[in-house]
């Protein structure tokens, strides 16, 4: 785990067996975390959980249900109480609780997460092959102002012509649709992007089943 987030407050605390490097404590079981609420009756513990829930983030290759928890507190036979041991999973199996998110927001951060990984990757050959004094790869440049990138999202294959107009300024065009971005890197391996008036942060990781993704605070 790089990073945890959790605010505790006077209604809701928590604790967790991850050690300084990051490395879940060898005696801790599947539930690394553990967070409590409390509040006058249980409707406002609910509510007081689901908000630090929102709040909460936790960024590694381990995943976590996070979104999927708040969810689960949000549905009606939670609210009500009227939930036993059997409830759970039944929800699992009729898939009859599912995050909630636009799939051309998904798609088109996960297009732009891409993007700026393949300019890093592009820049950082680009310096190492000047550090050693050869210059052949000189005449790739061009390949980092226009370069395409692909996006598999629910068995749809999503292509992406990607023009980098900017130091920091992408336009990423499909279909005959484009949305001009302002991107910032973040030290944390985060990615600022602003579309208009709208900024959302973005995490990603490549994984062995393809990229996973992380925007304010939904994961695919």
């Amino acid at each position: 785990i790089e990073r945890i987030k959790f605010q505790s407050s006077v209604s809701c605390w928590g604790y967790f067996s991850v050690g300084a490097n990051g490395g879940i404590h060898e005696y801790a079981d599947s539930q690394f975390g553990h967070i409590f609420a409390h509040g006058t009756n249980r409707e406002e513990a609910r509510k007081s959980l689901m908000l630090s829930l929102k709040q909460m983030s936790v960024v590694g290759d381990i995943r976590n249900p996070v979104e999927y928890l708040v969810e689960l507190l949000g549905t009606e036979a939670f609210v009500k109480n009227t939930i036993d041991t059997s409830w759970l999973d039944g929800l699992i199996k009729g898939k009859t609780v599912a995050l909630q998110y636009d799939t051309f927001d998904v798609v088109f951060y996960a297009a732009v997460f891409r993007a700026v990984q393949t300019l890093n990757t592009k820049q950082a050959e680009l310096l190492a092959s000047m550090g050693k004094g050869q210059l052949g790869l000189l005449d790739q440049i061009s390949g980092t102002n226009q370069f395409s990138v692909e996006i598999a999202f629910d068995a749809v294959k999503y292509t992406f012509d990607v023009q980098r107009c900017g130091p920091d300024v992408l336009v990423l065009s499909t279909g005959g649709a484009a949305v001009k971005a302002k991107i910032r890197q973040q030290p944390d391996g985060a990615i600022f992007v602003a579309v208009g008036n709208d900024v959302k942060k973005i995490y990603g990781m490549e994984e062995a089943l393809g990229l996973r993704l992380r925007m304010d605070g939904i994961a695919t």
